[in-house]
C-alpha cells in the first residue's frame, strides 16, 4: 500500500474555510472549524500514541505541524485506523462537539476494537 499521511494536521489548518451569515453575506472566519478539526486529529494521534499503534512515539505533542503516516503505525494502528478512523470522524461532524466527547466516543471504538482483536 502506498503511504500516506493518517492525520494531517498541517494539511487540515491549510483548507480555506469561507463562512456566511444568515442573510448568506460572506463573514470573516473565526478559525473555529480549524480548531475543532485540529483537536480532533489530537485526540485521535493520542490514543493511538497512548494505545502503543505508532511505535517510535510514546507522547503526541499538540503542534501545527503534526503529521502521523501510516507506515508509521503498527499492524493493530493500521487496523484501527481501518475500521474506527472515518466512523469516528463523522460522528464528531459538528463543531459543538466538545474535546471531552470525542475522547469518550473515541475511547468507546477503541474498546469495540479491542474486544473483536482481543487487544488490550
Amino acid at each position: 500500500m502506498t503511504d500516506f499521511k493518517v492525520i494531517d494536521v498541517p494539511g487540515m489548518l491549510s483548507v480555506p474555510v469561507i463562512s456566511y451569515n444568515a442573510d448568506g453575506n460572506q463573514i470573516p472566519d473565526d478559525g473555529e472549524w480549524h480548531r475543532h478539526v485540529s483537536t480532533s486529529l489530537y485526540v485521535f494521534a493520542e490514543l493511538l500514541a497512548a494505545k502503543g499503534l505508532t511505535p517510535g512515539r510514546s507522547v503526541i505533542a499538540r503542534t501545527p505541524d503534526l503529521v502521523i503516516k501510516w507506515s508509521e503505525l503498527n499492524d493493530v494502528g493500521q487496523a484501527f485506523v481501518k475500521m474506527a478512523f472515518d466512523k469516528w470522524l463523522r460522528s464528531i461532524d459538528d463543531i459543538r462537539t466538545t474535546e471531552a466527547t470525542m475522547v469518550q466516543k473515541l475511547e468507546k471504538r477503541w474498546q469495540k476494537f479491542a474486544a473483536q482483536q482481543s487487544v488490550s
